[in-house]
């Protein structure tokens, strides 16, 4: 399980995954809660998420194309000095008493470009790193410095929320995103070999259409994305909408405990990808990420009538569980069928898929300000169950990894 860790590149690039995840939950936590007091909006709190994750769906197959032409540790180091920027001009007009609702969602766009290329990038560098029979703790791992930092920024923003105000947290978040930045320059592997390829396919553009054209031919890949897509639409964005609001309109509690059933929902991410590398084998990758999905539709739908917070914090673990595991086995096996020359193209398919969420971002927020809190959880959790069982009875579904 954590062979991986016997290269020393590895290990520093989990540390500034590490660090970078601690600044990103931080934000996570942070922003909705700062939108919503601002406006009171349910609309803005889906509007913040939105513009963070529309960089992905308009840069997402370039942004692959561009982790396969160059060195990919340059684009981790660019991507997350772009984070210092955005989150210390954050912190700079909260300081100054100058933040607005706009200011607030234009620095999530802007930090959404940097996602765009650091996601990819994180996962295309790792067969330079490691054995090709670790390759799948070695992801599987990966996502474990995310979610580790997922509980323990997630508390340490809740802990701020209840004793601080958002200029101690922006502070903090762009002291930890610089860590993040010295420990991607320390990388040694640059991921040269996927460079090369890339620059033997020709123009930016004709990459691009070459990696399109790859999925296509090659067909399971589209099941990839479909699935992802279904994730990205109907699961991921109700943490950042549907959680505050639980908190604090339904069920009355103060705002810190945003922040606490969210680390509650990093320890079931946690879990989820322990129990991803510890397992030998995985012989149907795609019917797997359809029942993961079935399950968690059936959780939100559950968590939707939560008369406590002990019930929405189970909820939010087992939901948790399963999201990290979908997007674990779809990076793996994106990253498993193809060459590394490839694996930036290859991986931007989660760029496009993550980039829905700004569709799902935008419906949950209608939904919530529509239907109220409660009725909307429930109808989202209705779809993603609908979706995933059409998405389970599809052949190609289930030949994907074959």
């Amino acid at each position: 399980m954590f062979s991986p860790f016997a290269s020393r590149d590895y290990r520093v690039l989990w540390l500034a995954i590490f660090l970078r995840s601690a600044a990103l939950w931080l934000d996570q936590v942070a922003r909705p809660v700062l939108v919503y007091e601002l406006t009171g909006s349910a609309v803005l709190l889906g509007t913040v998420l939105a513009a963070r994750m529309a960089p992905n769906l308009v840069l997402g197959l370039f942004a692959g194309a561009i982790v396969d032409r160059h060195p990919r540790r340059s684009i981790l180091v660019l991507s997350q000095a772009g984070n210092v920027a955005a989150a210390g001009a954050l912190f700079v007009l909260l300081l100054f008493d100058l933040a607005e609702a706009w200011h607030v969602i234009a620095l999530a766009a802007a930090a959404g470009v940097n996602i765009a290329f650091f996601q990819p990038a994180r996962q295309a560098i790792l067969p330079s790193m490691v054995p090709a029979a670790s390759l799948r703790p070695a992801v599987a791992l990966s996502q474990t410095a995310n979610t580790v930092m997922r509980i323990g920024g997630a508390l340490l923003a809740g802990v701020l929320l209840a004793i601080a105000d958002f200029v101690w947290i922006y502070g903090a978040m762009t002291a930890i995103y610089v860590g993040a930045v010295v420990c991607s320059a320390m990388i040694r592997t640059r991921g040269e070999a996927g460079a090369a390829a890339g620059r033997a396919g020709g123009s930016l553009v004709r990459q691009t259409l070459g990696g399109v054209r790859w999925a296509f031919e090659t067909r399971w890949p589209l099941a990839v994305l479909a699935i992802s897509v279904v994730m990205f639409i109907f699961l991921v964005p109700y943490q950042s909408v549907f959680v505050p609001l639980m908190v604090i309109d339904v069920l009355g509690e103060p705002r810190s405990w945003v922040g606490y059933l969210i680390a509650v929902g990093g320890a079931g991410a946690a879990a989820g990808s322990l129990l991803l590398a510890g397992w030998r084998t995985i012989p149907a990758p795609g019917r797997l990420m359809a029942v993961l999905l079935i399950a968690a539709g059936v959780v939100l739908a559950g968590m939707s009538g939560a008369p406590h917070l002990v019930v929405v914090a189970i909820c939010v673990f087992v939901a948790a569980a399963c999201s990290t595991n979908v997007m674990s086995l779809a990076n793996l096996t994106l990253l498993a069928q193809t060459t590394e020359g490839m694996a930036g193209r290859a991986l931007s398919l989660m760029n496009i898929a993550r980039g829905m969420i700004l569709v799902g971002a935008l419906v949950t927020g209608g939904l919530a300000d529509l239907l109220g809190a409660r009725a909307g959880l429930l109808t989202m959790g209705v779809c993603l169950v609908i979706c995933a069982v059409l998405m389970l009875a599809t052949p190609l579904a289930r030949r994907v990894g074959e």
